[in-house]
């Protein structure tokens, strides 16, 4: 995990701890036992959160759907799963004022990043 300074923001902790055990389980899930990556910045009046993973990848035309309502990026057969968690996590996202993006493609690893509104104090402290 790298993070360079704190990151302060009026954000509900519990729902923030499910936005990112959701990350990191789906990184674990999906990335073929290789290093996840976790770091979390501020820039721009955001916080911002990204987690990386190195596996599978999630081919382009199932991308759009990813944040849906049970849609997965693969079959629950080999992967298990409600197709939940990124509706979850997007919800909880979009309700702090934040959102969410996805880069990835299919055999190179996915990375999802969460930006979050920074509380007045910590986005002016980043602004020196």
């Amino acid at each position: 995990m790298h993070a360079e300074q704190p990151v302060v923001g009026q954000w509900d902790p519990y729902r923030l701890e499910q936005v990112v055990t959701n990350l990191i389980a789906n990184a674990i899930k999906f990335g073929e036992n290789a290093p996840i990556e976790i770091a979390v910045t501020s820039e721009d009046g955001f916080a911002r959160l990204c987690v990386t993973d190195h596996g599978i990848g999630i081919p382009a035309e199932v991308q759009t759907q990813l944040f849906e309502r049970f849609r997965r990026g693969v079959s629950s057969r080999h992967y298990g799963g409600l197709g939940l968690g990124l509706y979850i996590t997007r919800t909880i996202v979009e309700a702090h004022g934040g959102r969410i993006r996805l880069v990835s493609e299919a055999g190179q690893g996915s990375t999802f990043c969460v930006d979050l509104p920074l509380s007045p104090a910590s986005a002016t402290a980043g602004q020196s």
